[in-house]
């Protein structure tokens, strides 16, 4: 059974959120980027946002593992695997994407 299992819920999703934290400031702006773009090309530019959107989590990714190699050990100790940390914070990042481009579409 995997060790994150035995945390309770909410200090697993504090744990998260602190992890998300170091890599949001960039990818949020690319989001706000994405959407102030959407918003003025209108959804032609679906496609090449939604590729750009996964290129860039593809390098912030690479940049952010680098930068945190040695907190890795942290977030083992208290039971959050790197894949666990990796799997929530990109795939929080990208339904947050998808989410703020259906909202910009609806309100234009």
């Amino acid at each position: 059974m995997p060790a994150s299992r035995h945390l309770h819920p909410r200090k697993t999703l504090r744990l998260l959120a602190t992890f998300y934290g170091s890599y949001a400031p960039a990818s949020l702006l690319l989001t706000a980027a994405c959407v102030v773009l959407f918003r003025q090309h209108g959804i032609s530019i679906f496609g090449t946002l939604f590729w750009l959107k996964l290129a860039t989590l593809g390098v912030l990714y690479h940049f952010t593992n680098q930068r945190k190699a040695k907190q890795y050990f942290y977030y083992r100790n208290l039971g959050l695997s790197k894949g666990l940390l990796w799997g929530a914070t990109l795939t929080f990042d990208f339904l947050l994407f998808l989410t703020a481009i259906i909202l910009s579409y609806r309100l234009s």
